[in-house]
Parts: C-alpha cells; structure tokens; sequence
C-alpha cells in the first residue's frame, strides 16, 4: 500500500511540456468567453434608448404630440381628439 502512494513521475512529464501553460490558456479563454456572453445578454436584455428612459428631472414625450400623431395616422377620429384635447387642457395646472 505504501508503494502506490509515491509518485513514479510520468504525471508531471506532461506539465513539463508546456501542457500545462495550455491548459491555464485554455481556462482564461473560458473565463473571458463567460464574462463576455453575460454583458451580451445583460446589454441585449436591457434597453439605452433615451426616449425608453427620460432623464430623471425631465418631461416624458408630450402628450399633446403623442396625441396629434394617432390623430395624422387616423388612430383616432376628430371628435376623440377634440375630446382627449380638452381632457389635457383641463389637467393643465
């Protein structure tokens, strides 16, 4: 038993080659491979437009132009624009 505890040596015969530089290349080209997919999916999964995300302190799109753009496209008819107008008017502080 004592016997197969010692090491003869051939195991470290590949390290000594340079396999062993491999495989630490090997890893770190895993490693980067994984951080890299992450930031894809976090970036791919995440939206930067500006308008998504107003600056904190400013305005939203105006609701007025959202509202005369449905109106041009024919979303809505004359009488729900007027209607929806006057509604904006009247919240107006």
């Amino acid at each position: 038993m004592v016997a197969m505890m010692w090491d003869d040596g051939d195991r470290w015969r590949m390290h000594d080659q340079g396999a062993g530089w491999l495989m630490v290349l090997l890893m770190l080209v895993v490693v980067i491979a994984v951080v890299v997919a992450v930031v894809a999916i976090v970036r791919g999964t995440t939206s930067l437009s500006p308008a998504a995300h107003p600056a904190p302190g400013t305005r939203g799109p105006d609701p007025r132009a959202i509202l005369q753009e449905r109106f041009a496209r024919g979303e809505i008819d004359e009488q729900d624009f007027r209607t929806r107008m006057r509604a904006l008017d009247d919240t107006v502080t």
